[in-house]
């Protein structure tokens, strides 16, 4: 019997044991991802992570976060300025674009960064890692120029991924990057939790009712800009298909505007303002027989800030191609072979230069606008009303242009702030603070712009990018002082650094099948176990059973017989007496 008992004691304590290890909760596999951002200037590299199984998202979308990030450094050479000269020049590669006629050095630019990814990821998830590389405006110029060029940056890229185990090359549309944007702003600011889905599941929200909630996003890059943000469906401003695009989001389909305008990013306008200013200066040169360098008055460079570039430098982006015409023409008989800009500081002039370059594509009476004037922007594409309640957020560019101007209006040294909101200013000292960056010399840049070697490059075109931006808002896409009220200049959040990356990795997750991590003990196995330990706990039950009923048979027959011989003691002692009775007669 004890036997029986300790047996199913045992069994009660496995049949425990084993529930609990099927039913425990495993923490989930963690699952990496790698991004490289491979802008027109630059190169970043971010990993993000997320749990395998999705357990924090809604839907097939999952939450990301950002693990770490690297950012490729520059490679520079000493080589030819050209396959058949011997003068030797020091060129400096930033971007993958760069590397458009020397591949042979890609491999030991994403080599740190590579490297350091390989080390830090867990080495089981490696085979679970993809790798994604967003080649954004650079490249697409590059296509426009030369396909089979950059289809052998990819390849050769491609090559070079092939050692890791990692897998996926190619160049975002400029919808996505806008879109991307869009998602990781939104994110950051935590517009996507689900919180937020069940207020606007509430009887009192409309389905074409705008999201006051989400935010706007307007990005400046080196090569182009992006617009994004949610809208109004309404009857009389149908949206062309274009210009939007369904995304699935934590359970949730977004349709949101956007639109990248391709060739007006910061340098991309810049290149084109040289251009122009110096086929406007070869118009009055002579005939010359031997190469020359051409000197010419630039209004927004400042005074004293003189400059010296190869032609082929500024003519060489696809974005140039009627000034690339027009130069070469002008060119065969004066052989110009470097142009010097002498910074001449005259902010008025700068305004108007630019506004002339704004205006070439906005007036140009041989493009007709297929859309209301309302919605047709300064580059005869389609711009949906701005919403009257959304706040709008500029990134790159817009932050670091103004993050520039800001150091006069804050009278700081050299502090650096990560936001800075429009409606904090008036539009009278904007203006008034770029008029007194174009007219500043150079000199005093040092002393009064925190100007230093690290800065120094973009310091130069302050004058430039103040105006560009300013005009691009106002001008270009119409905005009011009412809208720029509403609008913020944001390099990172507390919740994370914005820009497309993010936003890219959280919707490549709807994609990325979910991966639950395998049980200790499967069902099976749970169950065949399970039916083993409760057949040997109902034997031993069946045993205490038949055990006790045979005990208590017993414990009864015994308490018979026992109170059968109580029964018989009485008798017996009662005949005793009699007998000595009769001994003592």
């Amino acid at each position: 019997m004890c036997i029986a008992i300790t047996l199913f004691t045992l069994t009660i304590i496995i049949i425990i044991y084993l529930t609990y290890i099927y039913c425990k909760k495993l923490s989930p596999f963690i699952n990496y991802a790698i991004i490289f951002d491979a802008g027109s200037s630059h190169t970043k590299m971010y990993v993000y992570n997320w749990p395998a199984d999705k357990s924090d998202g809604l839907g097939s979308t999952s939450t990301v976060s950002e693990y770490f990030c690297c950012s490729l450094s520059s490679i520079v050479k000493t080589l030819p300025i050209t396959s058949n000269s011997t003068k030797l020049t020091e060129i400096k590669f930033r971007a993958i674009s760069d590397f458009e006629n020397h591949l042979e050095y890609l491999e030991e630019y994403f080599h740190v960064c590579l490297e350091d990814a390989k080390k830090k990821i867990p080495s089981t998830r490696h085979g679970y890692s993809p790798i994604f590389l967003g080649a954004t405006a650079g490249m697409r110029l590059i296509r426009l120029r030369n396909k089979t060029k950059s289809d052998e940056i990819l390849d050769k890229i491609r090559e070079i991924f092939y050692n890791y185990p990692f897998q996926f090359v190619r160049i975002l549309t400029g919808l996505e990057e806008a879109i991307d944007g869009w998602i990781t702003t939104n994110l950051l600011l935590e517009k996507f939790n689900h919180k937020h889905g069940r207020r606007k599941s509430q009887k009192n929200y409309k389905s074409d009712e705008i999201d006051s909630d989400m935010v706007g996003v307007l990005d400046l890059g080196g090569a182009s800009t992006q617009v994004t943000f949610t809208h109004n469906n309404l009857p009389n401003e149908q949206i062309p298909s274009k210009y939007t695009t369904n995304i699935t989001l934590f359970d949730k389909i977004y349709s949101p505007y956007a639109h990248s305008y391709l060739c007006w990013g910061k340098n991309e306008v810049h290149r084109r303002y040289r251009a122009r200013l110096i086929n406007e200066q070869m118009k009055y040169l002579l005939f010359q027989q031997q190469y020359i360098r051409l000197n010419i008055d630039d209004y927004c460079l400042p005074n004293n800030a003189n400059e010296t570039i190869l032609w082929n430098t500024i003519f060489r982006s696809p974005c140039l191609i009627n000034e690339r015409k027009q130069f070469f023409i002008q060119n065969k008989t004066k052989n110009v072979s470097t142009v010097l800009f002498i910074g001449k500081g005259n902010s008025t002039m700068c305004e108007k230069l630019i506004l002339n370059l704004i205006n070439i594509k906005k007036l140009d009476k041989n493009i007709n606008c297929s859309y209301k004037a309302d919605f047709c922007t300064f580059d005869h594409t389609y711009q949906p009303t701005l919403p009257k309640t959304n706040d709008f957020i500029g990134l790159s560019g817009y932050y670091y242009v103004f993050n520039n101007l800001a150091y006069g209006l804050h009278n700081r040294t050299n502090q650096t702030f990560d936001k800075f909101n429009l409606k904090n200013y008036r539009i009278s000292d904007i203006k008034k603070r770029i008029d007194n960056v174009c007219e500043k010399s150079f000199d005093l840049y040092q002393k009064q712009e925190d100007m230093s070697q690290y800065n120094e490059q973009h310091k130069r075109t302050m004058c430039f990018d103040g105006w560009y931006v300013w005009l691009l808002l106002t001008h270009a896409l119409g905005w009011k002082e009412e809208n720029l009220k509403r609008l913020s200049f944001v390099k990172r959040l507390p919740t994370g650094e914005v820009g497309w990356t993010l936003g890219y990795m959280i919707n490549q997750t709807n994609y990325i099948p979910r991966e639950y991590r395998r049980k200790a003990l499967q069902k099976n196995s749970f169950v065949l176990w399970l039916c083993l330990a409760l057949t040997i706990a109902l034997a031993s039950i069946i045993f205490l059973i038949l055990t006790c009923q045979k005990y208590i048979k017993y414990y009864r027959i015994k308490q018979q017989n026992k109170r059968r011989h109580q029964q018989q003691q009485p008798s017996n002692s009662h005949s005793i007496p009699v007998e000595e009775n009769e001994l003592i007669r």
